[in-house]
């Protein structure tokens, strides 16, 4: 184990970067942001008019205010996101972005969303997900549209809400998408000749679903390279229930030829804790350490020299200094202009033109992650990520998504690797 000052060091790293899984924080409402419109809020019962019906991009004579729900606001890749819409986003088009605090719960989501509506907030885009049913339901009746950002409803969700009228849709890396980002992470190294894994669950043992699929594709791969198995089980579909089965807590084990030396999971932050990813990070034995997400800083602090570490987290300039120095090989990362398709479909909503899919409902779309494996990589990437002015996503790029049929739509999100999204600028 380190030293404390070391250790609370660490700690104040993980809080400020516990990934995508949602950290949550204090019950808090939204406050109000600033806006042009003065429309009294309420039910609406058709898409509003504009003067864009017949424009090949948006209307931007008059302000749209749009609400953001969300459940974090202090890691990395949520300033990143806050930074894209806020910094360039807005300043491009005629629109107001009036974000809520920290949400931590349904209640905190419920006061914020009558907040929006009490502001006149025509559409409101999700990166909360404590209740997203009751979202959609109040944005339903309320006449107010509502997306998710950065994921996806359930199967159950989207067959009870496909159809509403003002649910617009969702854009985000699916579950089998999150599958293929442990997957692909751990084939990476087993391709390599590694054969002695350390793995940090992250919200694995919280059910959280999407470490859970990760971690699956992780243990799948060993068992195809290692040709064993884990919990009985070798596939995608048998590990995963096998890890619910198991009532989401993972042990390590030997996987054939291949072995998993050490396993933490969950967020307790005390000396136990960080005990155990300082043994696991310390075992001589293990060669390759491999986080559902927080590798950078649950393993970056304990990890010897001559170990390999992979991650699926965001770009930041300090992961770009980790894989400069070596600490981090592996990085697939979500890119903060993701968030710029969904936003133009709503706009493109508000405005009266809604982008449905062929059968007439809201889409589902998943969207993926940048890889990258060099130092090299990390900083092209970072370079386009965090630039103001010329995003992954430009304004240039995104008109040619309003009022859009589906199946361009469509093709446009899923051209997210970094080379496609180049070829899309051109």
């Amino acid at each position: 184990m380190k030293n404390g000052m070391k250790l609370t060091a660490l700690l104040m790293a993980l809080v400020m970067t516990l990934c995508a899984c949602g950290t949550k924080g204090n019950e808090s409402t939204a406050s109000a942001a600033p806006g042009t419109s003065t429309e009294a809020p309420g039910k609406s019962t058709e898409a509003p008019a504009t003067t864009a019906a017949e424009k090949t991009g948006p209307d931007d004579s008059k302000n749209v205010k749009i609400g953001v729900l969300v459940s974090d606001v202090t890691s990395a890749e949520a300033l990143a996101f806050r930074a894209y819409y806020e910094e360039y986003i807005q300043k491009q088009y005629n629109v107001t972005f009036m974000y809520s605090d920290e949400l931590a719960d349904a209640a905190a989501e419920a006061s914020a969303i009558d907040n929006f509506i009490a502001n006149n907030c025509k559409a409101i885009i999700s990166f909360a997900s404590a209740d997203r049913p009751a979202q959609i339901e109040t944005c339903e009746s309320n006449g107010v549209y509502y997306a998710v950002a950065t994921g996806t409803l359930t199967d159950e969700q989207y067959e009870t809400y496909k159809n509403y009228k003002y649910y617009v849709g969702a854009i985000g890396p699916d579950l089998m998408t999150e599958y293929m980002a442990g997957y692909d992470m751990a084939k990476y190294y087993l391709d390599q000749g590694f054969t002695k894994f350390g793995m940090f669950g992250g919200a694995t043992p919280y059910y959280t679903e999407m470490h859970i699929y990760r971690a699956a594709g992780m243990l799948v791969a060993m068992c195809e390279a290692g040709k064993g198995t884990y919990l009985g089980a070798s596939d995608m579909g048998g590990m995963i229930g096998a890890i619910y089965g198991a009532g989401c807590q993972l042990t390590p084990a030997k996987i054939g030829s291949v072995e998993l030396c050490g396993y933490v999971g969950g967020y307790d932050f005390d000396d136990a804790w960080f005990g155990k990813l300082a043994a696991v990070a310390n075992d001589p034995n293990v060669e390759v350490l491999l986080a559902v997400g927080s590798g950078q800083t649950a393993f970056a602090g304990f990890k010897q020299a001559s170990q390999k570490l992979g991650d699926i987290d965001c770009y930041t300039a300090d992961s770009v200094k980790l894989m400069e120095s070596g600490t981090l090989n592996y990085l697939a990362g979500k890119f903060s202009a993701s968030i710029g398709p969904i936003f133009m479909a709503v706009l493109s909503a508000v405005q009266g033109h809604p982008i449905r899919n062929a059968e007439g409902n809201a889409f589902a779309i998943g969207q993926g992650y940048w890889v990258a494996t060099s130092a090299e990589e990390a900083k092209e990437y970072y370079a386009v990520d965090s630039s103001k002015t010329e995003p992954a996503y430009t304004r240039n790029m995104l008109d040619k998504l309003y009022n859009a049929s589906y199946s361009d739509f469509e093709a446009f999100v899923k051209a997210y690797s970094f080379e496609e999204i180049k070829g899309l600028a051109k």
